[in-house]
């Protein structure tokens, strides 16, 4: 067949042009391999956004409640008394609103007074820099005791450890909501063999500017070692636990305990009082009561943790310390020894997250009578202050400041009471007790440190945190589309 002689030239044509655009492709190819391309980077967008100034709040607990006292009506609450509640603030002339809460379940509440929700409006105090705390001594035929709280910030998530359900014991649940939209609680028990299953705890509602109280005998009987989280959603809540006892027909004592620090595997928990010498074992793992020093501690993780607890006196003296391992999900009430009448500071080491709390009694039931009962008290872990802070001192038996410094220590720090200063030098991992006779306490040069307020003598005991702000006006950085 004969060839076309033009069609063979065009097409070989074609062949070698595209040959040649490939040689070139290749050579741009290597180029670019060789010669650097220009560096350009483009950063996102950003603006950092100053918040309009809020209204500052602290929520205190409102007056002691009994329940069960009419024989007719087990499960009904009522007052018994009025708390004490102080406030302060930087600057100290600052204007603070004082308004209470709706107490729907408790009838004295108009007699005897309810939760109080102290605040500042914008630009009245210094970020963070308002505070409260409340007082109240219980002499009743069935309860007697001191308590001390502080007026803490509502917040969406918190750990109470304390409180006990076992025969002679009775805790309340108190759940404040501050605010004017309708919160959404969830409150879940840990128990010494783990989560206790209370379904009717579960998507509580509590009203806007309202507090609700539930019965944790109710939620979980016969429980030796609480520890209750509480979280929830649309309205924040501050929440706290009442714990009362009674040995025979003899009051035992009476404690109001807020939140704890949240979980971390190291817990500080500052001036733990010891009224008596005495205790149980560290080792003893048979212990019963609450007439002994101890340590409660829970594991929320679901991995077994292995922890270091250091008991050091305040005053300086050889302190001591114990390993233990800890289940996931359980509760432990550990004893921390054979102690002397003192202060001491309590630190939890772990290889795990944790959440933890000590309790301390002026003495045991059989040591008490009418005229004096036994008293106890809950000393709750704390996080670390940043560089100023503000308290106020309810009144109360010998109101001491339980500064504890962490590993940079605490050289020059400041406390001013009631006007007047006083420095305090605070080693690295020590701590120092300093008297408070004075209703307003500014401290400053305490970051890292973690601080309380005790109360004790023979007849009463009683303990607060002094928490560190939230983060409030801070300053966010956003990132528009």
């Amino acid at each position: 067949m004969p060839v076309d002689r033009n069609r063979l030239i065009r097409t070989s044509v074609r062949v070698a042009a595209a040959l040649a655009v490939g040689a070139v492709a290749v050579g741009v190819v290597g180029a670019a391999a060789v010669v650097a391309w220009p560096d350009h980077r483009a950063e996102p967008g950003s603006v950092v956004v100053e918040p309009d100034e809020a209204v500052q709040q602290r929520i205190c607990p409102g007056p002691l409640l009994s329940i069960g006292d009419d024989a007719s009506a087990a499960t009904a609450l009522e007052s018994f008394g009025s708390a004490a509640v102080v406030s302060a603030a930087v600057p100290g002339e600052a204007e603070l609103g004082n308004e209470p809460l709706d107490a729907p379940e408790n009838p004295r509440a108009a007699e005897d007074g309810a939760p109080v929700v102290i605040d500042a409006q914008p630009g009245a105090a210094d970020a963070g820099m308002i505070a409260g705390a409340q007082s109240q001594t219980a002499r009743t035929e069935v309860l007697g005791g001191f308590t001390a709280a502080s007026c803490t910030e509502a917040v969406s998530e918190s750990w109470l450890v304390a409180g006990a359900t076992t025969v002679g014991r009775s805790s309340l649940i108190l759940l404040a909501n501050p605010t004017d939209v309708t919160a959404t609680v969830d409150v879940r028990v840990l128990g010494e063999n783990g989560p206790v299953e209370a379904r009717s705890a579960i998507g509580i509602t509590v009203a806007p500017r309202t507090q609700r109280v539930l019965s944790l005998a109710g939620l979980a009987p016969n429980l030796a070692s609480p520890v209750v989280h509480v979280t929830s959603t649309g309205g924040a809540i501050a929440a706290s636990l009442e714990q009362s006892a009674i040995s025979g027909l003899a009051p035992a004592g009476i404690e109001l305990t807020g939140p704890t620090a949240p979980p971390s595997t190291s817990q500080v928990i500052p001036g733990l009082v010891i009224g008596g010498s005495g205790g149980v074992a560290a080792d003893d793992d048979h212990a019963e009561g609450d007439g002994f020093p101890a340590v409660r501690i829970h594991v929320p993780g679901t991995e077994a943790v292995e922890a270091s607890v250091g008991v050091v006196p305040v005053d300086g003296g050889g302190g001591d310390s114990f390993d233990v391992e800890l289940q996931p999900g359980t509760v432990s009430d550990i004893p921390l020894g054979d102690l002397a009448a003192g202060t001491y500071t309590v630190r939890v080491e772990a290889d795990g997250p944790i959440v933890a709390a000590g309790r301390a009694t002026t003495g045991t039931p059989e040591e008490s009578d009418a005229a004096a009962p036994a008293d106890f008290a809950w000393f709750v872990a704390v996080r670390p202050l940043l560089e100023t802070a503000v308290l106020a001192v309810a009144s109360g038996p010998s109101a001491t400041l339980q500064l504890a410094a962490g590993e940079e220590g605490a050289a020059e720090a400041s406390v001013t009471v009631d006007g007047r200063t006083t420095t305090v030098e605070v080693p690295a991992l020590g701590a120092v007790s300093v008297p408070l006779r004075g209703r307003e306490v500014v401290l400053e040069g305490v970051e890292g440190a973690s601080a309380a307020v005790s109360y004790a003598d023979d007849r009463a005991l009683a303990a607060f945190a002094v928490r560190p702000p939230g983060p409030l006006d801070s300053p966010i950085r956003v990132y528009p589309n």
